[in-house]
């Protein structure tokens, strides 16, 4: 749209240039265009462009619109309106809206110009009547998917580190909250959980821990939570992989078995003068506050005191813990764990310790939808900090 208004696209007798969109401007937006500025966040997007390149080229003849292309503003982009159309450029953010606009340009006999971005890669495809293929005439190949236990205990790539976690995000303070929930309002949960062997020591654990054993009935004890969860997160869990793969390990070629992409850890010891470990435990302290309908507390100095009268248990290293190396073996535990190999009488001691769902269903936690685009919700604080 800025090198239309400088090319002068839309400035003649007749010329108009048509754009619409019905979001607004978050800031994430600031950081891949030219047209938006931090004073224009949660303006509508489709009238502040229109207004930015007015001001670079007062003749470009142009209209603004705050509505989605699709099937339910089809009155309002009718006939009439592509019949004027001399083509249409796309620069949307879904498949369903691209495939739609390919449609409906190729009814109309219009070419289409179709671009996209995602992160760091772009792409362009001009679309001509009678010339060359629609957008909807391939596919993109499925972008692979990061193994789980590359995630967990192998990263080797920033995207790994950032992915895991958006998934500690998820499951800390958005899955658990609503398994608690689940639990409060379905009188079925617990007999319907036992169905899936996979998942059920594991939420029925995450249960008791947030409704019984590490309930969060003050911001103190959110810190106290915290800080566990750093040293189960950053010390002992790469404590237990490091016995498991000792940094002497070779495998059965005589490879050295941390090398390649395998990359050996050293397991963190907390500080409480290290920025980056204080800033995990405001963060994680006040997303569990949250959670639990506690008032937030950005006092850094009160949280260093709250870690002085923390416990930490030393870690030994177990043996017999499994770790997967590659997803073959995850896919191997997977599948034992969904054929029932599970201790019917654990599953029944953890379902027992848990309060009555009446308990629950009256004071629900609640689970935490991730925004990136808020610097005072302690959701990029927590991505950053992990």
């Amino acid at each position: 749209l800025k090198n239309w208004a400088l090319m002068g696209l839309g400035c003649g007798g007749g010329g108009c240039v048509h754009i619409t969109d019905m979001d607004t401007i978050e800031k994430s937006n600031l950081n891949r265009q030219f047209l938006f500025r931090t004073a224009d966040i949660q303006k509508l997007k489709a009238t502040t462009a229109a207004e930015a390149v007015t001001r670079m080229n007062s003749a470009i003849n142009i209209k603004c619109y705050n509505a989605r292309v699709g099937p339910e503003t089809e009155e309002q982009f009718d006939d009439d309106f592509f019949e004027q159309l001399d083509g249409v450029c796309n620069a949307l953010d879904n498949v369903q809206a691209r495939l739609y606009m390919d449609q409906r340009c190729i009814y109309y006999q219009k070419p289409l110009l179709e671009s996209g971005t995602q992160g760091t890669k772009g792409n362009v495809q001009v679309v001509v009547p009678h010339l060359t293929e629609s957008y909807g005439s391939s596919r993109d190949p499925p972008e692979k998917s990061i193994p789980i236990c590359t995630l967990k205990n192998f990263p080797n790539a920033i995207e790994h580190t950032i992915q895991w976690a958006r998934d500690e995000f998820e499951g800390l303070f958005r899955q658990q909250a609503e398994d608690a929930n689940s639990y409060g309002r379905d009188a079925d949960y617990i007999k319907n959980l036992k169905l899936h062997p996979g998942t059920a020591m594991s939420t029925l654990t995450a249960l008791r821990d947030n409704l019984v054993t590490k309930k969060g009935s003050s911001f103190k004890e959110c810190v106290v939570w915290a800080r566990l969860k750093f040293e189960e997160l950053f010390h002992n869990n790469i404590k237990q992989l490091l016995y498991n793969f000792p940094l002497d390990m070779t495998t059965s070629t005589g490879t050295p078995f941390w090398s390649g992409p395998k990359r050996a850890p050293s397991p963190l010891v907390f500080n409480a003068a290290e920025p980056l470990h204080v800033d995990f435990i405001l963060a994680a302290a006040n997303l569990r506050a949250k959670m639990f309908g506690l008032a937030e507390c950005k006092d850094v100095a009160a949280v260093r005191e709250a870690l002085q009268d923390v416990m930490v248990p030393e870690f030994v290293p177990q043996q017999g813990v499994k770790i997967q190396v590659n997803e073959s073996e995850a896919q191997q535990e997977a599948s034992g764990a969904a054929s029932g190999d599970l201790d019917e009488e654990v599953l029944t001691r953890l379902a027992n310790d848990l309060p009555p769902p009446a308990t629950v269903a009256a004071s629900p936690l609640l689970a935490i939808e991730f925004e990136k685009d808020d610097d005072t919700n302690f959701h990029m604080d927590f991505i950053t900090a992990c």
